[in-house]
């Protein structure tokens, strides 16, 4: 099923704040209620938009991230509440084989935009995976319920935002730091890349907070590397396809919405961005290098999305001892 298929077939109904399935909200409480672990991983926030990833694992090893897209819950009925249900039970999956610091929604979590209906009970159901996490915002988890509400949900989540003239928008910066380090090792960017058309891409304004944080970077002789989370992709995605200079599967059209290609241009002009993790694009999970920055679909997860690819995510792993990063599939 292509996308327009998918979304002309969920319905529109409307968002009830309440945690309206009772099956996510069991399995919340069950996992909630299950013994927690130590953490080596501590973050916190330094600014609205700026938090620390304080990272002190037992032995010296990469940081781990399990990078989560297109979940989809919420639906008001009958089927996607058991859809949903296996989604959260693919989650704990997740967890448990590949044992993340934390985890990265790119997008797509909630279908807010679907009305008043629509259960946000998957934000408890994540939250109790017992794993810090953070959260681009996709063209369908914006709509229905403000922002600024929906922000106050999470228990676990480190969602940020900046104000530009007035107006708010949903981006964060994540250093990741060791005990012995003055400086971060690595930095993520979270950004938000649209609701809709003609604004379906990471804008000027985001764009501006970046150099404006590069500035800064190099007011503190700051010069670690980054890698940038993102729902919708860029254009050089088609470009990484039509070149077939890449690995994975590509089996849709490269849904780049209104992108025209100046953010990948300042992403790649500051010198330090090394990879960016999309979603948006369920049939997809191919990466490849474009103009020195590595391009990566995430692995679709959530069973209430379209499209047949085996549900997943992606663990990327950074190295603060090295400034190396790797990633691969990863599966419950």
């Amino acid at each position: 099923m292509q996308r327009r298929d998918f979304l002309r077939n969920t319905a529109v109904t409307g968002v009830a704040l309440g945690l309206g399935s009772s099956v996510l909200r069991s399995q919340a409480e069950e996992a909630a209620a299950a013994p927690a672990t130590p953490s080596a991983l501590k973050i916190e926030r330094l600014e609205t938009d700026h938090f620390r990833l304080k990272f002190r694992p037992a032995e010296p090893r990469p940081l781990r991230i399990l990078q989560i897209t297109d979940t989809h819950f919420g639906n008001d009925e009958a089927e996607y509440h058991e859809r949903d249900a296996r989604t959260v039970e693919l989650l704990k999956k997740l967890v448990a084989a590949h044992q993340p610091d934390f985890i990265a929604h790119t997008g797509d979590f909630i279908n807010n935009d679907r009305g008043d209906k629509i259960s946000f009970a998957a934000v408890a159901a994540l939250d109790s995976l017992g794993v810090p996490w953070t959260h681009s915002l996709g063209n369908h988890d914006i709509g229905h319920v403000p922002m600024d509400e929906y922000y106050k949900m999470p228990k676990r989540a480190a969602l940020g935002y900046f104000d530009h003239q007035g107006d708010r928008q949903r981006a964060a910066r994540f250093d990741l730091v060791t005990a012995d380090a003055a400086r971060p090792a690595f930095s993520i960017y979270a950004f938000n890349s649209g609701h809709e058309m003609p604004n379906k891409h990471v804008g000027p304004r985001q764009l501006g907070w970046f150099a404006d944080q590069l500035k800064r970077d190099r007011s503190a002789e700051v010069a670690c590397p980054q890698v940038a989370l993102i729902h919708i992709p860029l254009r050089e995605f088609e470009n990484l396809r039509a070149a077939e200079k890449f690995s994975g599967i590509f089996g849709e059209t490269v849904c780049f919405e209104s992108d025209e290609g100046v953010a990948f241009n300042a992403f790649r002009q500051c010198g330090r961005l090394r990879a960016i993790f999309s979603g948006h694009d369920h049939e997809n999970d191919y990466c490849g290098q474009q103009g020195g920055v590595e391009l990566v679909y995430g692995r679709v997860t959530g069973y209430s999305g379209y499209g047949d690819l085996p549900r997943g995510g992606r663990l990327i792993e950074l190295d603060p001892a090295t400034g190396q990063y790797t990633h691969r599939l990863a599966f419950g």
